[in-house]
């Protein structure tokens, strides 16, 4: 058993072997950071061994040997966020899956999906699923408005075909779970606007707790009712909700979001609940709560499973993917190859080039010591977890900054610790970090925001200002652009919405660039090898610069269609490498006039880095499916 310690800081030798349909098992191999959201957990009902997870941005992964090792499932969308599965009790080859854009339907176990609800024609995104335990043939879906209609849909077929039973929800209300009690009748959802209760099977809702933000619900065996709230912690009633009473806690419940909510099926009294940092355990019907798991930090449990034959519990995290605990939790596992994180940033340490540094979303800055064989977290005094950009500085071998939603900090110690550097009345959200090449002391910080567009220093990160660049009036986050001149500190340029703006004195004066349409949005630039010579990722093709960036043409064949995301330069050969929304690599090994595929299906649709490694390989990162390493030899056949 490995311990909870050594769980949360993924120092396991990691064997990630999850090709998914269409990649090229040669070309691609996964690296880690392993992990990521696991918004829903199931586990099936006739074989304990088998659990589907719902992850954040990554599809549906399952598990056949009790969530020690996981792979994706093919047929639902891999950069789909499913947050709760279901597995029916009658027949355990039917699966749900809740997703953010469609409610998902398989009839073989997860072999194959059909789309049985679509967010564009039918529904908003799906939150929850809960079979009739007395008639399994029925089955409610909980929905989050979101400017659809709001409430539950029903399926009397496995959910096969739905229809709204919305009668009496309001019509702000976002649902964010469902429990049927075992009479059948009896339907419970929490929602943003309290929990409400039909005793007609759906037909009808009343709500029974209103001016209350509840995310989850749990109907136990004697009916009693739980309500996980937002803020007021666990709420009890044991009279079909004409009443409710606060219940008591080892742990502060008051201002946490209560995220899930897990009765036992066989074990009266015992309930399992899911909030920030913990997994609390009630014997008593949910009247009282103990800490059930030890240890973690930082960690978001956002669904629950419970084998009860076993006494396996499952904790479905928002960082850590799938944990299990069979000793009570004790101690904690993390199942192998579940590979979910959201990636922003790669970086290759120069002073130590197997030392690898990942920035995410979920988790921060996730480190490798030894080329991605293991993995540890490197958070110490990085109090927003959000990253968005990492950067090694060249002149201090050990230094690193790190750009997160709430400003950049820096690192002396090769990221073992952070100190909080650009704050206070610029506190951006960094996309991106970047030293200039001719002087290292000077480093530029780019938001894609409308404050603190860029902001400058110029002693290596530990002090900043705001040099004041316009921008375009929006608040949009996305993929855009920054680039400083090899040649000259001064000369930089950054993209927003609908433009491109160079400055050639340091940020002090900035004119916008000509030749790229304005509604093209400039994702990415790289220098080429010739003077002057730039080259830009947009949402419409690749575009080159022959002048530093005033003027830009469309560059060559093969990509004037796709949405290109990232550029990279590889000095050695002089090729250049893309990373293009689902088409995912192209090359071009003549100066940008020609550009192709290669490595063929990427392992996830959303490509966001792009970095090479030591030995020569490209490392790529993906929103919702870690780091890839691709071989250029395997892709392209050289």
């Amino acid at each position: 058993m490995v311990s909870r310690s050594a769980a949360a800081a993924f120092c396991l030798a990691v064997v990630l072997a999850i090709p998914s349909a269409g990649l090229s098992a040669s070309a691609w191999s996964p690296v880690g950071p392993p992990g990521g959201a696991a918004y829903g957990l199931a586990l099936d009902p006739k074989d304990a061994k088998v659990l589907y997870a719902g992850a954040f941005g990554g599809g549906v992964w399952k598990s056949t040997d009790g969530g020690a090792t996981w792979a994706r499932l093919a047929g639902v969308p891999a950069r789909e966020t499913v947050n709760a599965v279901a597995v029916s009790p009658a027949d355990s080859k039917v699966v749900l899956a809740a997703g953010f854009t469609a409610l998902w339907r398989s009839a073989d176990a997860g072999a194959t999906w059909k789309k049985v609800l679509d967010q564009g024609r039918q529904q908003p995104a799906m939150t929850g699923l809960a079979f009739d335990p007395a008639t399994p043939a029925t089955v409610y879906a909980s929905t989050d408005s979101d400017g659809h209609p709001a409430g539950v849909f029903r399926s009397t077929d496995a959910g096969a075909t739905w229809k709204p039973a919305n009668a009496g929800f309001s019509s702000i209300t976002r649902v964010q779970g469902v429990a049927v009690a075992r009479d059948g009748k009896t339907v419970w959802a929490g929602s943003s606007t309290g929990v409400y209760r039909s005793g007609d099977g759906g037909a009808t809702w009343g709500n029974l707790l209103e001016d209350k933000a509840v995310h989850s619900v749990a109907v136990l065996a004697d009916g009693v009712v739980l309500a996980g709230t937002n803020g007021d912690g666990v709420l009890r009633s044991a009279d079909g909700g004409a009443t409710w009473e606060e219940t008591k806690s080892d742990a502060r419940m008051t201002g946490n979001i209560v995220y899930a909510l897990h009765a036992a099926t066989k074990t009266p009294g015992l309930v399992y609940a899911g909030i920030p940092n913990r997994i609390l355990r009630s014997m008593d019907g949910g009247a009282t709560w103990t800490t059930f798991s030890k240890g973690f930090n930082w960690v978001n449990f956002r669904s629950l499973a419970l084998d009860e034959a076993s006494g396996a519990v499952f904790g479905g995290t928002g960082r850590d993917g799938v944990v299990k605990s069979t000793d009570g939790g004790a101690t904690w596992t993390a199942g192998r190859g579940f590979l979910s994180l959201e990636v922003t940033s790669i970086l290759v340490d120069p002073a130590s080039p197997k030392r690898l540094f990942v920035g995410t979303t979920q988790g921060g800055v996730h480190r490798s010591e030894d080329g991605g064989a293991t993995w540890a977290l490197s958070n110490e005094g990085l109090t927003n977890r959000a990253v968005h950009s990492l950067a090694a500085d060249p002149a201090s071998p050990g230094a690193l900054l790190a750009g997160t939603r709430k400003g950049a900090f820096r690192s002396t110690d090769g990221g073992a610790t952070w100190t909080h550097v650009l704050k206070g009345g610029c506190e951006p959200e960094v996309q991106h970090l970047r030293f200039a090449p001719s002087d290292p002391k000077r480093v530029y910080a780019h938001s894609g925001r409308s404050f603190c567009q860029v902001a400058r220093s110029d002693d290596g990160g530990l002090t900043w200002r705001d040099l004041k660049a316009p921008r375009d009036a929006s608040s949009l986050l996305g993929h855009f652009a920054f680039h400083v001149d090899a040649a000259s500190a001064d000369r930089l340029a950054y993209s927003d919405d609908r433009s491109l703006r160079l400055s050639s004195d340091g940020g002090a004066t900035w004119t916008p660039a000509t030749g790229i349409p304005p509604t093209t949005r400039i994702q990415a630039i790289v220098a080429g090898r010739a003077e002057g010579e730039l080259f830009a990722a947009t949402a419409k093709g690749i575009w080159r610069s022959a002048d530093g960036g005033r003027t830009w043409a469309v560059a060559g064949k093969g990509a004037e269609a796709l949405n290109v995301t990232r550029l990279l330069l590889d000095p050695s050969t002089g090729s250049i490498w893309a990373g293009a929304l689902k088409e995912g690599i192209l090359r071009s090994t003549d100066g940008g006039k020609t550009w192709a595929r290669v490595g063929g299906e990427p392992p996830h649709p959303d490509l966001v880095a792009l970095a090479f490694d030591p030995a020569g390989t490209l490392l790529v990162g993906f929103e919702g499916n870690g780091v890839w390493r691709l071989d250029p030899a395997k892709a392209t056949g050289k």
